[in-house]
């Protein structure tokens, strides 16, 4: 439950830096205080779907991922449309967002196992040199 909240509020995180430099080549002046919860409401969404998905242990993970991509712009399209997100910002912008957002998240993912594994390891030797 823990890694789920982390990872809901550091995909909010990313999100929001993402939508703040897409706001800035708009020309746009602010971020409204509601909008921050209503990218975390759609992160916390977005990741439930994900653990659905991942709980259904697809065997391919081009489909996996397909799905995820997929599932996530339908959640930003709902949001949109219930938010009024796309008065300011074009479909498109929401899907290329989604996407990149998806890419960086992996990316961030693959860090945190590499270095979780070195970690594991340095353990293993750690170990091996006390036997």
């Amino acid at each position: 439950m823990r890694k789920f909240f982390v990872n809901a509020f550091a995909t909010t995180g990313i999100s929001l830096i993402l939508l703040s430099i897409i706001a800035l080549l708009f020309q746009a002046k602010c971020i409204y205080l509601e909008t921050v919860f209503q990218v975390l409401g759609a992160n916390l969404v977005v990741h439930l779907g994900l653990s659905v998905l991942h709980n259904l242990e697809l065997k391919y993970s081009v489909i996996e991922n397909f799905f995820h991509i997929a599932m996530i712009i339908f959640v930003l399209i709902v949001f949109g449309s219930i938010f009024n997100w796309f008065i300011y910002t074009p479909i498109w912008i929401l899907v290329i967002m989604g996407f990149v957002i998806y890419i960086i998240s992996c990316i961030l993912n693959l860090f945190c196992m590499k270095w979780e594994a070195q970690e594991i390891n340095a353990l293993i030797k750690k170990r091996k040199r006390k036997k």
